[in-house]
This record gives C-alpha cells, structure tokens and sequence, in this order.
C-alpha cells in the first residue's frame, strides 16, 4: 500500500492530474494534493509519502528545491517532476536529486500510467531489499553488535544507506505469542509465523507510519515504529489508534491464527534508546505471564508480583513412584491451572517451580534405579526453562511430556520388554509402513527425543539408521528366498517409489536389487 502527494501551485492541474489516473490499480491508498512547498512539508509532517509528483516551476520555493528538503528528511520518497519547460539545467539537477522521472506537461494519463508502474515496481524492490538491511540492523543493535551509542548508530546507518535521520523518533511493540491453540510442526510454525507478520501489517501498521518488523527470536516479533514527527504530533489520538489497532490484531489472530498474543507498546525513544526501551518491555512480558490476550503500555501500573507456595512435591513424588499416573496428572495440572488466576505472576516464579519439578523427577527415578541425568540434562538448558516459563500454558505441556516419561520409564521396569525392544518390535511389525520418530514415539509413549536418545545410546544406530537396515536386511532376504518380483519386494519394506528402493539398495549392498538376486539366488 502507497501514499503519493502532488505538488503544483496550479490547483486546476493538481486536481486535474489526481483525478485522471486510477490510482488504487497500483496499490496507491492515499492521494494528497498540495500547491506549494510549504504545504507540501505540512502534508508530510502529517505523514510519510511513498511518491511525490511534482511540478519545478511555483512561487515560495521551487519543485527542485522542494525534493532536496523531501531528500534530506524522507530519503526513501520517489519523485517524478513536471515541467512546462525542457530546460537542461531542470533535467540536471533532477538526475543530481536522483529522480525517478522527468516528464514535460502536459504529461498524458497513459505516459503517467507507466510512469507509475515502472516506479511501483522499483519501489517495491528496495523496500524487500531495504527491509532486509534494517531488519538485520535493528536486530545488531538489540543484541549489541552495533552499540547503542550515537556515533556508532548512525555510522551503521550512513554505512547501509538505511533511511533514518538523527532527530527521528522511534516506537517500539513487542508482540509476544504466548501459546498456539493447536500443535504445529516446525514448518507450520514458520507458515503461521509469516502469516501474523502480514496481519500487522495490513491491521497494525497499515496507514499508520514508517515501520520496520523484526523478529527478535522463536514467537517473538518486534514493530518499530519510526517518524521526524508523525508519533510526538498525533500525541495521545495516536496512541488510542495504535491500542486500537492492536486489539483487532489480537483477535484477528485468536480467530483465525491459532494462537493466543499479547502487544506491549513501549514510548517514542532516540534510537539510541531504543535497545533499552525493548529491553523494558521484554521486561514487562516476563513479569506479568498472566497478561495474555491484551495490549499492555510501557507505563502501564500492573500489578504487583505474587509469590505463591510450592506445591506438595513430596506427596507428587510418591505417586509417581506408586505409578498413579492419572492421579499426578490431575494434581499437577490442578495446581498450575490455579497460577492462571494469579495476576502478578511472573516468569521468575515459574522457573522456580519448572526447577524444582525436575529435581524431583530425576530424584523419584533415581530412587526406582533409573538414572536418566543424561536424557534429562537438555531440560536445564536455558533456552528450554525460558521457553517452559514463558507462560502457565507451556509449562503445562512441559509437566505433561515429563510426567509421560517419568510414568513409562517406571512402568518399563516391570516388563521384561525394554523400550528400546518395543521400538524394535514395532519397526519389526510396520516394516511395510512409513514411520517417523514421532509415530513411534506415540506407540511407546515418550517423546520423540527421548526414544532417540534411548535407541542411540542402547544400539550406536539411530532410529532411522536401524529402520533403512531393517528394510535392506528384508529386502535381501525376499529377493534371494523367493519369486516376488523386485517392485513387490520394495512395496514389501516400505518404498513406494522403485527407484529409490534400488537407489539405496544399491549404496548399501554395493549392487542392484537384480544383481543381487541373480548372485544369490541361484545358491539355495
């Protein structure tokens, strides 16, 4: 979506020319006209423009003069000049100011027409590629790559040629996503992902002002919100559309994404502010886990943080151990739907319990004669506890995954069939099949990486190593013991395609599926 202003002190001409193109078929939203200089720099203290047509010639500063002021203070404004006059020294200067066009009135709507598509098209080029670099500058700069220091900012900004001046003023929203409603794979997470960034921008930042979307981490996105003055003018009418517009893309995004949100809106800062300002509001989205489907401002009273009481891990720990699986179950998941009525909780509460619930896993296994520190020991990674404590709702499935190992683990103890032998039984019985980790994670009852961690320690193979030898092993079996013909006995063990089945067979037996029958077969 674009914004385009028309300067010509001739009013006539400027409604003329406003009126005379379809200007919505490129996208164009808004049309301004102006009919001098100075009403040209009102327009666009009001806001940016993506485009600028513009005559040469008028009173009170001329066109030229006009787009080296637009240059100097909206770098990223296009401009095509009119002129009644092809004069030489024009022409120079425009090309000097780095216009995109210069046309001789009266300029016809076709010649405009394609005028404006060429420039659409350049135009919506640098901003992919201009989006690209700021991105990855706003992204140095959080993570302080790049210091938050004047002189060091605005060299990265002169060094990438990015837009931004030194009196700009920046907003940022932190856009939180505390849990998806349904569960999705990493793939579809990134689809989901793609789809919220285009919903802020067609409901948050559409006709708003300049901004920039950057993704701080995993389900963690970050609106950066820049202006000369747009953010300080509009005042509080900005910030009442802003909270508005992140209410509807909250629940846009409950409705129709899956997923439940929170936006925290931060205050115009210099971008040398901007880090700590962000830092504040990560800040507030970790002491305040219960503030889920809201959009809360950086000067916000919350409320105060709440402590709350451990549960009863002594008596979880003795039901875990007399396997009453649907008793800790229920128990544990009682306990943490209460912390949802806890309004001052904050994710340092969370950890705590996330903490002690694993020490008393490990030590209730440990007591049974299983000693599980190394298919544990991911969970005390810091990226895990963070991700776990983000809110109730993830350290919930996080009890949930432990609890089902903790369980199945005690109830293997009292089988003579290890988990690694049902893995085998089952890649034994659904040879035929297509398997994943994750299918067989769901028949033994473990999650997908715990089962490959058990089978690579227990047999040197991964799972899929052991799967692609079962299948060579049956596979040589068939052809040299019986008639089935070669596509039958690759549909056998489990390949669909011909082709691939005689592809791997041949890089592992180091001979086709047909040399190998005619090798061996022939000795029975």
């Amino acid at each position: 979506m674009y914004r385009l202003l028309i300067v010509d002190d001739e009013e006539f001409t400027a409604n003329g020319i406003k009126a005379s193109v379809n200007w919505s078929k490129f996208g164009i939203i808004h049309v301004s006209v102006a009919n001098n200089a100075r009403q040209a720099k009102e327009k666009f203290s009001e806001h940016p423009f993506d485009m600028m047509i513009c005559d040469i010639e008028m009173p009170q500063g001329s066109g030229l003069e006009l787009y080296e002021w637009v240059r100097e203070e909206h770098p990223w404004t296009e401009c095509v000049f009119l002129t009644c006059h092809a004069d030489f020294q024009y022409a120079k200067k425009a090309i000097q100011l780095r216009s995109f066009e210069y046309l001789l009135k009266p300029a016809p709507p076709e010649e405009l027409e394609q005028v404006m598509t060429e420039m659409i098209k350049k135009i919506s080029i640098d901003r992919k590629s201009s989006s690209l670099v700021i991105e990855r500058f706003w992204q140095d700069v959080l993570q302080q790559v790049i210091l938050s220091r004047p002189d060091k900012i605005m060299e990265a900004i002169g060094k990438h040629n990015i837009p931004y001046t030194s009196r700009m003023k920046f907003l940022p929203i932190l856009i939180g996503i505390q849990h998806w409603k349904k569960e999705l794979s990493a793939r579809d997470a990134q689809n989901m992902e793609y789809a919220l960034t285009n919903a802020l921008e067609e409901l948050v930042i559409h006709q708003v002002a300049a901004v920039h979307i950057v993704r701080v981490k995993a389900n963690q996105l970050l609106a950066v919100f820049s202006s000369e003055h747009a953010i300080e003018a509009s005042g509080e009418k900005f910030r009442k559309e802003l909270i508005k517009r992140c209410g509807l893309f909250i629940e846009t995004c409950n409705r129709y994404f899956y997923c439940h949100l929170s936006c925290y809106i931060g205050q115009p800062s210099e971008i040398h502010g901007v880090r700590d300002m962000v830092e504040n509001l990560v800040a507030l989205r970790k002491n305040q886990v219960n503030a889920i489907d809201r959009v809360v401002l950086i000067d916000e009273k919350m409320a105060n943080e709440t402590p709350f009481p451990m549960p009863p891990m002594r008596i979880w720990s003795e039901l875990i151990k007399q396997g009453d699986k649907k008793k800790v179950m229920a128990e544990s998941q009682d306990f943490l739907e209460s912390l949802k009525r806890i309004e001052g909780l904050n994710s340092k509460s969370l950890q705590q319990f996330y903490l002690s619930f694993l020490q008393m896993v490990l030590h209730t296994l440990q007591q049974k004669g299983l000693y599980t520190d190394d298919i544990l020991a991911d969970q005390f990674a810091p990226e895990r506890i963070s991700s776990a404590a983000e809110s109730v709702k993830n350290l919930q499935d996080w009890v949930t995954d432990v609890l089902e190992f903790a369980m199945t683990s005690i109830e293997a103890l009292g089988s003579n069939e290890t988990v690694v032998e049902k893995i085998k039984r089952y890649i034994s019985a659904n040879i035929d099949q297509e398997m994943s980790r994750q299918y067989i994670a769901d028949y033994i009852g473990l999650s997908p990486d715990h089962i490959v961690k058990l089978f690579k320690k227990e047999t040197g193979l991964s799972i899929s190593e052991y799967i692609l030898k079962e299948r060579i092993d049956l596979a040589k079996e068939l052809l040299a013991k019986s008639e089935t013909s070669i596509s039958n006995v690759a549909l056998a063990v489990g390949f669909a395609s011909f082709s691939y089945f005689s592809t791997l067979f041949k890089k592992e037996v180091l001979m086709t599926p047909q040399e190998y029958r005619k090798r061996f077969s022939s000795r029975l």
